[in-house]
């Protein structure tokens, strides 16, 4: 009767709900065991569950991580292609502006030889005029360009104009000469 009646009193006061569960969680087990003094909080307790189930969420949870990286892997094969086609295209424009440029070089090539021909010309034509015609015509040209003539010129047919043309062009024309020495 005696233990009957205890039975009953721990019952009715609720003294087993101070009983320790049976698993406690790792965080819980940390605190009570990390000797810092201090009461761990309250802690609704874990129990174990069925295997089976855990189990069958485990799989479900692969299943659909298999299933996102599936995507992740459908999605960069995706861009990698755009990526190569966009190299490809990068490409042939690159090779379509090398090839424009070289096609202007030859132009540019092409007309410089055209052009320095045509000096070659001109330049004669000064060299076979007489000194006196040949300043009329260089005190018409531009200063920079009756220079640039003069200094082609060799050096008996420059000393020949030297004395006809203006004085100011005369004086600038040694003095550039004297500088690029």
């Amino acid at each position: 009767m005696g233990r009957l009646v205890f039975t009953s009193i721990v019952a009715a006061t609720g003294l087993l709900l101070l009983a320790p569960p049976i698993c406690t969680p790792p965080s819980v087990e940390a605190q009570s065991s990390g000797g810092d003094g201090t009461r761990p909080s309250a802690v609704a307790p874990v129990y174990p569950t069925g295997g089976a189930k855990n189990g069958v969420g485990e799989a479900a949870a692969l299943e659909l991580k298999k299933q996102q990286l599936a995507a992740k892997e459908a999605s960069l094969a995706i861009k990698e292609q755009e990526l190569k086609a966009l190299a490809a295209t990068l490409e042939a424009r690159v090779k379509e502006l090398e090839a424009a440029k070289a096609s202007l070089d030859r132009s540019l090539d092409a007309r410089k030889k055209v052009q320095s021909a045509n000096y070659q010309k001109l330049l004669k034509v000064y060299k076979g005029l007489k000194p006196q015609e040949a300043v009329k015509l260089l005190d018409g040209l531009p200063e920079d360009q009756a220079l640039e003539l003069l200094s082609e010129m060799d050096q008996k047919r420059a000393a020949k104009l030297l004395p006809l043309i203006k004085q100011e062009r005369a004086l600038k024309w040694t003095r550039q000469n004297l500088a690029a020495r």
